[in-house]
């Protein structure tokens, strides 16, 4: 399988729409997922994702793969950014660190939401801080290094590992408060 990095700098020398629809099928689902913890809806969060996309299209921001860091901890950076900004200008509603945002009738309609466990899970995740759930997913779904993962949220790799340890205590709590208590981490 080809990977991320080559793919787009094969796109930011060709211009072939097939490289960049290819890393946004990759990409998709994690992003929009990761787009949701900035703003209150899939329909925003959607908007986002193709927004970076659009940038990446327009704009050829370059990737320099000698550079510490993988593609998806760049891209990553990117939507990041876009969500940011577009939640500065217009003021779209953020999620707050302590509200519980999404009703069970938003869910994404994903496969580890299927069984009762990883609702539990899903729901545990969203009564967590923000920042500890932003370097959660990063770390458990993304498969993201910690120094990529510093990048993206723009902090150190101590705060990261903080922020896990701290993340992963208040998931495990929140998890035994809600009966399961075979929690590990």
């Amino acid at each position: 399988m080809e990977t991320d990095e080559a793919i787009y700098l094969r796109y930011v020398q060709t211009d072939d729409e097939a490289d960049l629809e290819a890393l946004l099928i990759r990409h998709r689902e994690g992003l929009l997922l990761f787009l949701l913890g900035f703003v209150r809806s899939e329909e925003d969060a959607e908007e986002l994702l193709m927004d970076t996309f659009a940038k990446l299209a327009a704009d050829k921001p370059p990737f320099d793969p000698r550079r510490p860091g993988s593609f998806k901890s760049w891209l990553y950076t990117i939507a990041r950014r876009n969500a940011l900004m577009r939640i500065r200008k217009r003021r779209i509603e953020t999620v707050s660190l302590d509200e519980n945002v999404l009703s069970e009738a938003e869910l994404p309609d994903m496969t580890l939401l299927k069984a009762e466990r990883n609702r539990k899970l899903y729901q545990a995740m969203r009564s967590i801080k923000a920042e500890y759930r932003t370097a959660l997913y990063l770390l458990f779904m993304e498969d993201m290094p910690h120094a990529d993962i510093a990048r993206v949220m723009r902090i150190s790799i101590r705060q990261v590992y903080n922020l896990l340890e701290r993340g992963k205590k208040s998931l495990k709590k929140e998890l035994e408060r809600m009966g399961m208590t075979d929690a590990q981490y």
